[in-house]
């Protein structure tokens, strides 16, 4: 039986991720430390993958002290995906967004080359920053603010990618690197403040929804089955490349907005508040590479995404 290991285990993708290669068969080690996972995404898991999935509570940024205890062989795979993703939570735990994506990804690596495993980071299109071009393309370097309120989050995962770049270059492995640009589904922790789960929620209960700025910035917003499907064709393949992966739809938050309270039929309201700072203005991948390398087309429009997400509500 092959095996994989997933940090960050409890968390959205995470989670997801693990189902995933439990159902191919695969043993799963997931590990996370709650601080922004959440117990009831691994339950199900938990019940009914008794004898496959077994779980480590455990911050991922100290050491490992007894991983091996579960007796790993044959491991394939080490997703590093542990760490707060949402402003709101990166934000709130700042060191330990930077830890995670350092000294954790750090871990993760070592442990991968003592197995001879492929490890994949979980990077994110926020390395563009405030892009100078759209859409996004992987050989943009960014515009990003090192100094600033999401500099945490953003100069962290350029470091984590860095990281893998240069343990690639002088150990000889082969550990790669994924951009997820913005991803929604089921699982999402309803107090992340993420766009799309926020607005779903507060349309559920009738309440205004919140539109930063003029509401005319814009994003591209991917169904959790569709990044899934491209981060498992991303693992199994020999790219270290960093690649972007997620939906090329481009919207303006403002018609998110919109589309949310149509397919809801909510009763809810529009406000606007000031723009945060740093908020970038555009968010859209270019998905050439995944195209044409990985055969990743993203197959759930929004509108459908939507109407799958609130129907788990």
């Amino acid at each position: 039986m092959k095996a994989i290991l997933v940090t960050g285990a409890a968390g959205f993708i995470g989670s997801h991720l693990c189902e995933y290669y439990l159902r191919q068969g695969y043993q799963v080690v997931g590990m996370d430390n709650y601080l922004t996972g959440r117990v009831d995404n691994i339950e199900h898991l938990q019940q009914h993958y008794k004898s496959d999935f077994f779980f480590v509570e455990l911050d991922v940024s100290k050491p490992w002290p007894y991983i091996e205890n579960f007796h790993i062989q044959n491991l394939k795979y080490v997703f590093h995906f542990a760490s707060p993703a949402s402003v709101k939570n990166y934000q709130k735990y700042p060191l330990e967004t930077m830890w995670v994506n350092s000294t954790g990804l750090s871990h993760a690596i070592k442990f991968a080359d003592e197995h001879k495993a492929r490890l994949i980071f979980a990077s994110t299109s926020e390395i563009y920053g405030t892009p100078l071009s759209s859409p996004q393309k992987e050989s943009d370097w960014g515009n990003v603010n090192s100094f600033g309120a999401r500099s945490c989050y953003d100069e962290a995962k350029r470091f984590g990618e860095s990281l893998i770049y240069t343990s690639n270059k002088f150990n000889n492995t082969s550990h790669g690197v994924v951009r997820i640009f913005n991803t929604y589904g089921p699982r999402m922790n309803a107090e992340d403040d993420r766009v799309v789960n926020s607005f779903v929620n507060l349309a559920a209960q009738a309440q205004d929804l919140m539109v930063f700025g003029d509401g005319k910035q814009t994003r591209s917003f991917c169904y959790i089955d569709d990044l899934i499907n491209g981060i498992t064709k991303y693992a199994g393949s020999e790219l270290t490349q960093p690649v972007n992966l997620g939906n090329d739809s481009e919207i303006t938050i403002l018609e998110l907005a919109e589309l949310v309270i149509t397919i809801t039929g909510s009763k809810s309201k529009i406000v606007f508040n000031s723009l945060p700072e740093d908020d970038p203005p555009q968010r859209r991948p270019d998905l050439s590479l995944a195209y044409s390398q990985l055969g990743y087309t993203p197959s759930v429009s929004l509108t459908d995404g939507l109407k799958r997400f609130i129907g788990t509500k």
